[in-house]
């Protein structure tokens, strides 16, 4: 397991802070999707998909299968988790507190 920085955690943070990112990882955290079905059933265009995609795979969030002609995306599960583990640390951490 990766540890993920406080840095990073404030990062991923931001990035999860956008409401389309954010729908879009509760989408694909238990299945693959394309752009177009994405696009489909959050309601925005394909282009802004691509873009918040783009910033999620950035981060390391999020992984591209390509199938033929069709790129399909899905949650890093293990990313996701040290993620949510590098959070829980850093809020509990008493060392922090100031």
């Amino acid at each position: 397991m990766t540890k993920i920085t406080e840095a990073q955690t404030i990062e991923i943070l931001k990035v999860l802070a956008v409401h389309s990112r954010f729908q879009i990882v509760k989408l694909i955290r238990h299945r693959q999707f394309c752009v177009n079905a994405l696009a489909q059933r959050i309601g925005i265009s394909q282009s802004a998909v691509s873009q918040h995609l783009k910033i999620l795979k950035d981060c390391k969030l999020v992984f591209a299968e390509r199938y033929g002609s069709i790129v399909h995306y899905r949650l890093d599960t293990v990313r996701m988790d040290e993620f949510l583990n590098a959070l829980n640390e850093t809020l509990t951490n008493r060392e922090n507190e100031g």
